[in-house]
């Protein structure tokens, strides 16, 4: 049986978007480190996906499918060798070869492949699929944080409509597009070239394993971060420390970011590109794309941003409550409060403070629990045993 609940939960999130400040023909998402946007496959299923301008076509969550019976509702299947941002190299994913209709507002498509992929272990329950740029840049693209849409605008753009805007250096090659723009880690550690520009990435500068081997970072403050799933591509391994310029469209100070260790992937070694430039960017500007004239377009918006944040908690942990009663965690920092207290990579945490995580609703995670001090956590082991664990929530990891 389908799961009615969540084809309807959705819809009204959407809905209470302020229609005013949604114009005629826009695309109303939901911003939480990730663009969530409503499509309809084939004329009659509502789909979540996140936009994603690191990738191609449709993806769906084999969970998703699963859950809501959907395993045979696309048609007939095959399989392919798939990369991304992992350290586990192309894998062989199963994929739908029979055409999906996507209408996405206004808009229609017709997907050629779709590779059905563990997204939600990545993302959480509120993520059906993912959709990239062949769909949704064929012509210019207003994505609009301020006011929570996406809007396809006709070309030319009008340069009126530009007119507080920054145009960026860009260059758009193989359905990616690349950001020239400047890195300043420290007074001796300096990057400048081509960022690739990736909202699928919810994080601020994520360098590849080969630009941070090419720097001196032995001094600085770290803390090395390894998760289960680290994008289409298996696990990954990462570091993170601060940066104190980051130049783009304007200067951002003292900000968080990463540096893959990598071996394989898409932020490995061979890149054309330094690293991505994720959502904890992107997210402080208001946006046009214009892909036949290789043009970005930014212009600051209120948004205060989390770029100078890093984790409280130590950890990472997606609403797995779809599948089980609590939250997976995914992700520890080594030495962090978490990995000290005994938490591992697999625990299903199903209470804080002795709340159900299964009782917070998807609105409060994304406002943030602000959790302070002495925080208990109750969590469920690989081996059936309920374990409670006390974390004094003080320091960020960096």
């Amino acid at each position: 049986m389908r799961n009615t609940l969540a084809y309807l939960f959705f819809p009204v999130l959407f809905s209470l978007k302020s229609v005013a400040a949604v114009p005629d023909g826009a695309i109303p998402f939901i911003f939480d480190r990730h663009l969530y946007l409503q499509v309809t496959l084939n004329d009659s299923i509502p789909v979540t996906v996140v936009y994603d301008t690191g990738a191609d076509f449709l993806y769906l969550d084999k969970d998703f499918l699963k859950l809501n019976d959907l395993q045979d509702a696309f048609g007939r299947r095959g399989k392919a060798k798939m990369g991304g941002a992992g350290n586990s190299g192309p894998q062989l994913t199963e994929i739908f070869i029979d055409p999906v209709r996507i209408r996405c507002g206004t808009m229609e498509y017709q997907n050629k492949i779709t590779p059905i992929i563990a997204l939600r272990d990545i993302l959480g329950r509120h993520t059906d699929g993912l959709l990239g740029n062949t769909h949704l840049l064929r012509s210019p693209l207003e994505i609009n944080f301020s006011e929570g849409y996406m809007l396809p605008l006709k070309a030319p753009v009008p340069t009126e409509r530009l007119a507080d805007y920054v145009k960026l250096e860009a260059r758009f090659e193989n359905n990616r597009i690349d950001i020239r723009a400047r890195l300043q880690i420290d007074d001796k550690n300096t990057l400048e070239g081509w960022f690739r520009m990736d909202l699928g990435c919810g994080s601020t500068v994520i360098l590849t394993n080969e630009a941070a081997s090419t720097l001196n970072l032995g001094e600085l403050p770290k803390a090395c971060f390894r998760t289960q799933a680290g994008g289409i591509g298996g696990g990954s391994d990462e570091v993170t420390i601060r940066a104190a310029k980051f130049c783009m469209a304007d200067t951002l100070r003292n900000l968080v970011i990463s540096y893959s260790l990598n071996e394989k992937g898409a932020l490995s070694s061979d890149k054309p590109y330094l690293g991505l430039i994720g959502n904890g960017i992107w997210s402080l500007y208001d946006i046009v794309l214009d892909p036949a004239n290789a043009s970005v377009w930014v212009k600051r918006n209120a948004d205060k941003g989390t770029y100078m944040q890093s984790s409280v908690t130590h950890m990472a942990a997606f609403d797995r409550t779809d599948i089980c009663d609590g939250w997976v965690v995914n992700g520890l920092y080594r030495d962090g409060i978490a990995e000290k207290a005994g938490i591992e990579i697999g625990d299903i945490i199903i209470a804080i403070n002795g709340r159900p995580v299964k009782d917070i609703p998807w609105e409060e995670q994304r406002k943030g629990l602000d959790l302070q001090g002495e925080t208990i956590y109750t969590v469920k082991k690989a081996d059936g045993r309920t374990v409670v664990y006390t974390l004094f929530i003080d320091l960020p990891i960096i």
